[in-house]
């Protein structure tokens, strides 16, 4: 990262800061933006807020994130607060307002949940919702369950008082919002109707990763779409009995990315490509889940499988080879797919199986087919599932491994290294994208290429 006079800082202020993956998002954006902005976390005190935020103010900070303990007691330091914050009773953006000499306060959690609903095609309107706490969570769920239209919103929570809080201030009325006490869950199942359903307490967050709000299979029966506020672990047990009664789960990574992003837009006032937030969402996916796999990728003939299998040996892995495993699933050979059905077709049948294996695999070594990095949405997956080293060789040498080879589709013509130059050429760029390493695959001794391997897969 190159920092000068011209670049903009932007933070995170809040008690503790250390374990935030907001730099994940806020960096990788303006890296990827060529937008100069560094963000940093600010280790802030209760006592202290106040004058971390005019401090940040007279330093011309961009913008800041809040997170807690401060999403309250900072509305007390801004010149001004967005109509959905205000309503919510809660800010964790900050963005600079020139005009009033001091920062305008916005939540963009709930616009965040709303952009990961909307992505993953649930819609809100006139449904009836069952929301699990009463917390400050609850209260921006159901504000948005209102926004969007909801039919009915049951808030259930250990006091029925505390949910009761939130009915009177949303919902003064009393039309939408019925508050409830957990105990009481059983009246819901007198119906027949189905619901969806917000978790948004903090049960089941590790080391209670086997806990859950409400146990009863009876429950689960009448949930079609269940979404967990929690993101790590990734399926948490409200999420697995979810689906063990045939609803959809959803767990709240997404939510963690749009907040952001939607932060990032107002700081910068611009939109976020999507593909560039599909990027920073498969980093979000390697911190939080990370995996101990190793992804080979290059051109065919650069030594991913011969390579590959010495490297799992070495390190004790088990060894999937992509191409095998995508024959084994369509029960053809890959020649034969691209005979019958093209290679736009083969391309969809590897993201399909990369997204199988994404969640499944551990500690193996895979080596992938030569056109897998090539589709974006294959590349993100591939960084998803482990570490990406991309084997790099000549095309002479390439020529040379598999001009005797007959089962390379791509390779049948006239002037087979013509096309292996040229080939080569244009996905040099795509691997080197893919990659989190390159090694030079240049030699034919298994000894020799698992001494260059070795230091570069990154393990233990």
């Amino acid at each position: 990262m190159n920092i000068s006079g011209k670049t903009s800082v932007i933070g995170l202020i809040g008690n503790p800061v250390e374990h935030t993956l907001s730099p994940v998002i806020h960096n990788g954006l303006g890296e990827r933006l060529n937008i100069p902005s560094v963000y940093v976390p600010f280790l802030v005190e209760k006592e202290g807020l106040s004058a971390a935020v005019k401090g940040a103010y007279a330093l011309h900070i961009k913008g800041l994130n809040v997170t807690v303990p401060h999403k309250n007691d900072v509305m007390d330091s801004l010149v001004e607060i967005d109509e959905a914050a205000a309503a919510i009773g809660a800010v964790n953006t900050l963005v600079r307002c020139e005009e009033k000499g001091g920062y305008k306060g916005y939540n963009t959690d709930m616009s965040g949940l709303r952009r990961q609903m909307k992505e993953d095609g649930i819609s809100l309107k006139g449904e009836t919702v069952v929301i699990l706490g009463a917390g400050g969570a609850a209260k921006a769920v159901a504000y948005m369950c209102l926004i969007e239209g909801v039919a009915k919103i049951y808030l259930l929570n250990r006091t029925v008082e505390k949910a009761g809080e939130i009915a009177g201030k949303l919902d003064p009325e009393g039309k939408v919002i019925v508050p409830m006490a957990l105990a009481d869950y059983g009246k819901l199942l007198e119906g027949l109707e189905k619901w969806i359903v917000f978790q948004a307490t903090s049960i089941g967050l590790a080391p209670h990763i086997d806990q859950v709000v409400i146990e009863d299979g009876s429950f689960y029966d009448r949930v079609k779409i269940g979404v967990d506020l929690i993101y790590n672990p990734a399926e948490t047990k409200f999420m697995k009995l979810v689906a063990a009664h045939g609803g959809k789960a959803f767990n709240a990574l997404k939510m963690l990315l749009y907040q952001g992003i939607i932060a990032y837009e107002l700081w910068h006032d611009m939109t976020v490509p999507e593909d560039v937030a599909a990027e920073i969402y498969t980093e979000l996916r390697r911190q939080v889940y990370p995996k101990d796999n190793i992804v080979l990728i290059g051109y065919m003939g650069s030594g991913k499988t011969t390579f590959g299998k010495a490297l799992a040996k070495h390190f004790d892995m088990d060894f999937l080879d992509t191409d095998g495993y995508i024959e084994r699933q369509a029960g053809k050979k890959i020649s034969e797919i691209f005979a019958e059905e093209g290679e736009e077709a083969f391309r969809k049948l590897e993201t399909e199986a990369l997204t199988g294996l994404r969640d499944s695999l551990q500690h193996t070594v895979v080596a992938t087919g030569g056109g897998m990095p090539l589709r974006p949405e294959n590349a993100r997956l591939l960084r998803e599932i482990g570490r990406v080293c991309y084997l790099t060789a000549a095309p002479q040498v390439i020529y040379e491994r598999v001009k005797e080879d007959g089962n390379r589709p791509l390779l049948k013509g006239e002037d087979p290294y013509g096309t292996i130059c040229r080939m080569m050429k244009q996905r040099e760029p795509m691997y080197r994208r893919a990659a989190d390493v390159a090694v030079d695959a240049n030699c034919d001794s298994i000894e020799e290429m698992l001494e260059r391997l070795i230091p570069a897969v990154g393990v233990e």
